[in-house]
């Protein structure tokens, strides 16, 4: 009935798993967990995640080299037994007891594409912290009913049921080796299939926040993905349709203004760090900064 596909890299997945595995044998229901490991480096972790090999319907493979987000959740979902998928991120955690319940009445529809959403536990934040804390809070935490006035383009692969028929014909693009938009073109891929995104309120604690330097260095990874898919997607019109960076960058090249963005960046980049590495980081500045960052890369000597 339902393959749960969880890629996993440097976290002890052993909690997580244990509450899922009871969860789906109190339902009664068929059901495979299926964990890859893309060549983690933490030897302990990896030791302790070794113990899940001893539960029911639990496999446990490695990767010999990091393969990305995208190959190893294609992956996954190309060795799942299941008709249906249910993607979820290692560094997650069900909010209540009723997590697979509240998907198991969408697995007698197909095709189907469910995203359940993402939470954030309040509590108190470390300044290091604070940047990918109030992100997460300002603009990932949303319930299913305003989710649902943009469906597809609120689709995240942090927690997600899809029939297996569906992600086989659509796939995560590989092309996209680093962190960043492998959803969002996962979610144009739908659109263009003319599959709508169901949202429900059925969120994943998310537990691994990284610091503001980490965070920062993946919005860079995203934001270069982002120059990769203007230079290489064949519906670029449908890409800035959808991406509301791509929108405001679209506005600064039919404005021949791209260079005043560039410009910007290499000015007050040091200044929008400083402020992303305080108490108070303001989200606006750091849509600015991801803007000015992918107009800096059009005047790049190696193009992406």
């Amino acid at each position: 009935m339902l393959s749960i596909l969880i890629p996993v890299y440097n976290w002890d997945v052993r909690s997580l798993v244990a509450e899922l595995h009871k969860q789906a044998t109190n339902l009664g229901i068929a059901f495979e967990i299926l964990l890859l490991d893309d060549a983690s480096t933490d030897e302990r972790i990896k030791e302790f995640n070794q113990e899940l090999k001893l539960l029911d319907n639990v496999t446990l493979r490695a990767l010999p080299s990091n393969a990305g987000r995208a190959v190893s959740r294609n992956l996954l979902a190309r060795a799942a037994k299941y008709k249906h998928l249910l993607f979820m991120d290692c560094d997650s955690e069900p909010v209540d007891g009723k997590f697979l319940e509240r998907y198991i009445p969408f697995c007698q529809q197909n095709p189907v594409v469910v995203y359940g959403g993402i939470q954030y536990k309040k509590i108190k934040v470390k300044p290091a912290y604070k940047l990918r804390w109030t992100y997460g809070i300002v603009c990932e935490e949303r319930p299913a009913k305003e989710r649902r006035k943009q469906p597809n383009s609120q689709f995240h692969t942090f927690n997600f049921l899809i029939s297996k028929d569906l992600f086989m014909s659509i796939q995560f693009n590989e092309m996209l080796k680093h962190y960043g938009h492998e959803d969002t073109l996962f979610g144009i891929e739908l659109t263009k299939k003319g599959i709508t995104v169901q949202h429900i309120d059925n969120p994943l604690y998310h537990l691994d926040i990284n610091d503001n330097q980490q965070y920062i260095q993946k919005t860079r990874y995203g934001v270069e993905n982002l120059r990769i898919l203007l230079n290489q997607y064949e519906d670029k019109p449908l890409l800035t349709k959808e991406i509301r960076l791509l929108k405001y960058y679209h506005v600064l090249e039919k404005t021949k203004m791209v260079w005043v963005g560039s410009m910007f960046y290499h000015t007050f980049n040091q200044l929008m760090l400083k402020n992303f590495n305080g108490s108070h980081p303001n989200l606006t500045l750091f849509n600015l900064y991801k803007l000015s960052y992918l107009s800096s890369l059009k005047f790049q000597k190696e193009a992406l």
